[in-house]
């Protein structure tokens, strides 16, 4: 049957198909394997259409052009991959690749806030300053929605104009214009079970094993550490074994927080986006807590002398960080996308992250060459 067919009560009882189908069925479990289409000549048919103009061009007020797509380890909205804490240990929270031309430019500081707006909307979204983005156009993924950021929905900033043939949106050209966020303070913290409610101005969730992390950022400071660490725990600090750190010149505060033996939350904040290393933060969750001196080491955001810290996760079907795979090249004279997966096992499985190790393996040999 064709799926236009199919009303609610056979749409009920429907046997796993695979799609399309042609009218009828045919059993296929591949299509075009033959290399032969549904037509009578198996040729495909290519119908030639005029072009269209954009609906709406740059201008003075929308000097950039915005495009949008989707990233390696996320589906859609996220309904289903963004309850995997491997999944979401790559990319954590929505973003926006800007050329670093235009990043100069615009002032907008690697991994600082931006304000991304259009005709139609706006969004907040974490910098990415990259090379691999042609200048003039920025590029922002289309999976985040309000459970997992303040304002991170970025078809609420694209155009609503549709292909008069296809019907297909204009999600790759919409006119915007680009601004740092004018965050006073930025933070990040992991917490242990409940899902919290920010009340930030900025503020991202990403699942981790036993709990959450979170990014936030606002443009007024919080009154204090603690009153930012009960706001995200949802209940007051009380009962519990805290350890804290102010630096006031700076703006630099500090605060973790266990139960017995088991970490319940940290937060770091910092006038500048917080530089503590993600990945090592959200394993505490599991770690049990040692003595007092361990406990107050924990605030410097990153492990100690001898401790193994993998980094930002690139592959996440075997929790490989990108200290892992740099160690394999410098180290173990790692080479190629194959000796970084004999080494590590990253790139063995799903073979996503290949490119991203490919860029790395690039980048360390022109460092070698320079």
């Amino acid at each position: 049957r064709c799926g236009s067919d199919i009303d609610g009560a056979g749409y009920d009882v429907l046997a796993p198909t695979l799609w399309p189908q042609p009218m009828g069925g045919s059993g296929r479990q591949r299509f075009f394997a033959d290399g032969r289409f549904f037509t009578p000549d198996g040729r495909a048919r290519f119908i030639a259409t005029a072009y269209t103009a954009p609906a709406a061009a740059t201008s003075p007020e929308w000097p950039l052009v915005l495009n949008t797509g989707r990233i390696r380890d996320q589906w859609h909205t996220m309904t289903r991959t963004a309850r995997s804490p491997r999944l979401m240990a790559h990319i954590g929270e929505p973003f926006i690749e800007v050329h670093p031309n235009d990043a100069a430019r615009l002032g907008l500081a690697p991994a600082s806030l931006a304000v991304v707006e259009s005709a139609h909307g706006r969004a907040i979204l974490r910098v990415n300053v990259t090379a691999r983005q042609r200048q003039g156009a920025v590029f922002a993924p289309m999976h985040w929605t309000d459970q997992f950021a303040s304002a991170g929905r970025i078809d609420a900033v694209t155009d609503a104009h549709t292909d008069a043939v296809s019907g297909q949106p204009g999600l790759k050209h919409t006119p915007v214009r680009v601004a740092p966020y004018p965050a006073v303070v930025y933070a990040v913290a992991v917490l242990r079970g409940r899902r919290p409610t920010p009340a930030s101005g900025y503020w991202a969730l990403a699942p981790i094993a036993g709990g959450w992390r979170i990014e936030l950022a606002d443009v007024e400071m919080p009154a204090s550490i603690e009153a930012l660490a009960e706001g995200l725990h949802g209940a007051p600090l009380d009962g519990l074994d805290v350890v804290s750190y102010a630096d006031r010149a700076t703006g630099a505060w500090r605060l973790a927080a266990w139960r017995g033996d088991a970490l319940e939350l940290a937060v770091f904040t910092a006038a500048d986006p917080v530089a503590v290393s993600r990945a090592w933060l959200a394993e505490q969750l599991a770690t049990p807590a040692g003595d007092h001196g361990q406990r107050l080491r924990l605030l410097a955001g990153r492990p100690g002398a001898g401790q193994r810290d993998r980094g930002a996760i690139v592959c996440a079907c075997f929790d490989v960080g990108r200290n892992d795979i740099e160690h394999a090249m410098r180290a173990g004279g790692c080479r190629t996308t194959a000796d970084v997966g004999r080494a590590t096992g990253a790139g063995t499985n799903c073979g996503s992250c290949r490119a991203e190790i490919g860029r790395m393996l690039l980048a360390e040999q022109s460092k070698a060459t320079a």
